[in-house]
């Protein structure tokens, strides 16, 4: 091992023990100084003070607080940081001066005394470790392209915070390294993958920051991955321009966004704020019981006539043109305004107004547009015609009284009111609409009156209250007061079209990063399955992602055969491993308790998918007696314990496990789109277990 190499691990260890020792004693510093300020403040004012002094008081020590504990927080990166200080090494020839440097990439920059040690993975130059090869390079710096020539590249592991070994490659990335980090269990979080970015994976993480972006790619891609980092790339170049940057995630349930929520912490980075589709019924719907996004899509699975009919009605595209165009037209009704009998302002001016804003923007902030208007209509009313109404009142008025406080009343009176009218003159009640809508699209049939019943018992479905918060988005009841400056949608082919439309209108002005695989989308009837689509909906520009590295070769080859024809072909990462395992057995829970067990001894995770949340709770209670050491996860709000876990496929989207387990009966198999999902949930061990006879397609 060359000594440079000994030398410059030993520096960068050296400076994070030191940087540590320095936090760690000014974040103590500031808890000293905060009490001594508090002795200070109770000594020099023993009866207390006026409540200016103890306001400053309080603000100037949350300030302090808030310091150390951003120190502490900087102690507990470094921590992980000196476990592996850097990864990458990039030798790079500058073409204007012909200097050369050496960049080390790491988890985070480390500079002392303005002399990088390591640099971020994230910052500009970093990117000649993802993207370069030898030879002619370049990266675009603040300043412009900065061009030049990469003579090395070379890639370090270290073990608790010791260097181990390092190697040059031909190409970034040397294959060894990420089939070592792939042939790892998995774990019950997600891991950040900096050490392990692909090319064309760090193509969409390092994407226009201004650009909408939908990235496409099988399962096993990392596209969560690559969305989380992107997340945090984002971050860091605010935080390098100094502009103030807000992040807001889409998840689909509890399980998915408890194993995702440790990656931006691990990147050294404040976790985005996550919300769900039922987060927003809440917020938005509050007073009805609406059903879980999990039980329309059971329902589905399950081939519920009644409820696939009613998801069809409400996603049809042009019920939903009948809806955007219900609430762009929505009948206004204004009342002339009359002052001491005279009119002041008419109706129909004020229906004029309203009808020449812009129909995209909602009603209720036209109505404001238009209140606003009249109030200043009113207001130059009021003085042009001051005197005559003064006189006026004089007129009217009996002894004693003031007609000036008569005027001021009047003002007062005639404002108020017609604000007032003029902000309520349309609809504002979204379960009116879509009964209205809903009538005068498909007419007085059951579907009628059974949405009209769920209304009046302020019970819906998952889609009844998708049309519904859509309209009172349009409508402009509902309104998101935060506004996020990016936002990351993953399973994006989960949602349907309707709910795409409700995400751009609450958030018109953020910029997306989409994340889809449409070939997971389990149920069609309810989901986007077409990724142009999903382009278009956001305008987005695309990248895709052509490669899989979740599962071993033999997994990922038998996962595809479930795909249709007209999906395309991706490329297997070449890891290799046991073929799938297909064995007929009529005792599948006494099988399945068997592979548990063994994945227990071997530290490794293991999941039982079925097919829906019935299968999966009639499986678990054969598995109880035979290995209770597992969770029954059917919940959306449900999170992973790190056991063996029995699920139905629809929750386990963007999760992976060592081994699944497939319990299957001849009687009610899976459609392909169903078992390409649960197939590729697998690293390293997949295993189907049919009551009979195994069908040809399967084999």
């Amino acid at each position: 091992m060359e000594e440079k190499e000994l030398q410059k691990a030993a520096e960068t260890a050296a400076f994070i023990e030191k940087e540590m020792a320095r936090l760690r004693k000014e974040a103590g510093e500031s808890g000293d100084i905060v009490r001594e300020r508090n002795r200070s403040f109770i000594a020099e004012n023993p009866f207390g003070s006026v409540y200016g002094d103890s306001d400053a008081l309080v603000r100037e020590n949350e300030k302090i607080i808030s310091e150390a504990e951003q120190k502490r927080a900087e102690v507990r990166l470094l921590e992980q940081v000196r476990k592996a200080p850097y990864f990458g090494r990039v030798d790079f020839t500058y073409a204007d001066d012909n200097e050369q440097e050496e960049i080390y990439v790491g988890l985070k920059s480390l500079v002392e005394k303005r002399r990088f040690l390591v640099y971020d993975w994230r910052a500009p130059i970093s990117s000649l470790f993802y993207f370069g090869e030898l030879g002619k390079a370049s990266y675009t710096a603040p300043g412009g392209e900065i061009g030049g020539e990469i003579t090395r590249l070379r890639q370090y592991t270290f073990q608790n915070g010791t260097l181990k070994n390092y190697w040059d490659a031909q190409l970034h990335i040397d294959d060894a390294v990420l089939s070592d980090v792939l042939s790892g269990g998995a774990g019950e979080h997600m891991k950040p993958i900096v050490y392990t970015i692909q090319r064309e994976q760090n193509a969409a993480i390092r994407y226009s920051a201004q650009r909408t972006l939908a990235v496409f790619g099988p399962a096993g891609c990392g596209k969560t991955a690559v969305g989380m980092h992107r997340l945090a790339w984002l971050m860091y170049q605010a935080s390098t321009n100094s502009k103030p940057a807000s992040t807001l995630m889409f998840t689909g349930n509890a399980a998915f966004r408890s194993y995702v929520s440790s990656v931006l912490p691990a990147l050294g980075e404040t976790n985005a704020i996550a919300v769900s589709f039922g987060e927003l019924f809440e917020r938005f719907l509050p007073g009805y019981s609406i059903q879980s996004a999990l039980l329309q899509t059971q329902a589905l699975l399950e081939k519920n006539a009644f409820r696939t009919e009613n998801v069809k009605r409400i996603y049809d595209p042009a019920f939903i043109a009948q809806m955007e165009e219900r609430t762009a037209q929505l009948p206004v009704k204004f009342k002339n305004i009359y002052i001491l009998e005279d009119l002041a302002l008419s109706a129909e001016v004020m229906e004029h107004r309203f009808h020449g804003l812009p129909p995209r923007v909602p009603v209720k902030n036209r109505l404001q547009t238009v209140a606003d208007w009249v109030a200043d209509e009113l207001e130059n009313y009021f003085l042009i015609h001051r005197k005559a109404l003064l006189q006026t009142l004089l007129d009217r008025s009996e002894a004693g009284e003031s007609y000036t406080q008569q005027y001021f009343r009047l003002r007062k009176r005639v404002l108020e009111g017609a604000r007032h009218m003029a902000e309520t003159a349309a609809s504002d009640d979204p379960a009116g609409l879509l009964k209205e809508t809903y009538l005068s699209f498909y007419g007085e049939d059951a579907f009628y009156t059974a949405l009209c019943a769920r209304i009046q018992n302020n019970e819906l479905y998952f889609e009844d209250a998708a049309a519904m918060l859509y309209l009172s988005v349009r409508i402009g009841r509902s309104a998101e007061k935060y506004q996020p400056t990016h936002i990351l949608i993953d399973e994006a082919q989960d949602y349907a079209p309707l709910q795409h439309h409700i995400i751009r209108a609450l958030y018109p002005k953020a910029v997306f990063t989409v994340l889809a695989d449409p070939n997971q989308g389990i149920a069609p009837a309810a989901n986007t399955c077409a990724a142009e689509e999903i382009a278009a909906l956001y305008g987005a520009d695309t990248v895709t992602i052509s490669k899989s590295y979740r599962s071993t070769k033999e997994i990922g080859a038998y996962a595809k055969r479930f795909l249709p024809p007209e999906a395309p072909d991706y490329e297997l990462f070449d890891r290799s491993g046991p073929a799938p395992e297909i064995a007929v057995t009529p005792e599948a829970a006494a099988a399945a308790a068997e592979i548990l067990q063994k994945a227990a001894e071997q530290g490794r995770s293991a999941c039982v998918l079925l097919p829906t949340v019935k299968a999966a709770e009639s499986f678990y209670r054969k598995l109880q007696s035979r290995f209770p050491a597992c969770d029954l996860l059917t919940g959306e709000q449900q999170t992973l314990s790190g056991r063996p876990v029995c699920m139905p496929v629809s929750l386990a989207k963007g999760l992976e496990f060592d081994h699944v387990i497939l319990p299957l009966s001849t009687k009610a198999l899976p459609e392909d789109r169903v078992m390409y999902l649960m197939c590729t949930r697998a690293l390293h061990g997949l295993h189907l277990l049919f009551d009979q006879n195994v069908p040809q397609r399967f084999l």
